[in-house]
C-alpha cells in the first residue's frame, strides 16, 4: 500500500518514512507542496503513477503554502475526494470545522510512534 508524505522537517520525514516502510508500506516523500500537488493531480494512468491510499501533511510548511491550502487544492479534485489525509501539527489552534470540512484526521505533534501506526492502519483498514 502506498503512502504519501509531505513534511519539510527532514528528520521527521525520514523517521516517518522508515517507520512506515518498516510496517510494510511503500512511502513517497514529497520535497515540496508543489511536487505533491503535481504528482497527485497527474491523471495519466499510462505513466504508472498510482495515487497514495493515505497522505500525511504537515500544517506548517516552511517557504511554502500551508498544509491546509494543499489539502484544499487536493479536495477540489473530485478524483481525490476520498483520499485519506492525516494533518500533522504542533499548533494548538486548529479550526475543527476546517478539519471536518476537509475530511482530515488530526495528528498532534509530538506524536507517539504507535499512534501514527494505529492511525494509518485504521485509515487504510489494514
Amino acid at each position: 500500500m502506498f503512502i504519501g508524505l509531505l513534511e519539510d522537517d527532514l528528520a521527521i520525514q525520514e523517521m516517518l518514512r522508515l517507520l512506515l516502510q518498516g510496517e510494510g508500506y511503500e512511502v513517497i516523500a514529497y520535497a515540496s507542496a508543489e511536487e505533491c500537488l503535481a504528482d497527485l493531480h497527474r491523471e495519466d494512468a499510462q505513466i504508472g503513477i498510482s495515487c497514495p491510499a493515505l497522505l500525511l501533511v504537515d500544517l506548517h510548511l516552511a517557504k511554502s503554502v500551508s498544509g491546509l491550502t494543499v489539502i484544499e487544492q487536493i479536495r477540489a479534485n473530485p478524483r481525490l475526494a476520498v483520499l485519506s489525509i492525516i494533518l500533522m501539527t504542533a499548533s494548538v489552534f486548529i479550526d475543527k470545522q476546517d478539519l471536518h470540512r476537509l475530511r482530515v484526521t488530526l495528528l498532534p505533534k509530538p506524536f507517539d510512534i504507535d499512534e501514527i501506526i494505529n492511525m494509518a492502519r485504521t485509515l487504510l483498514q489494514t
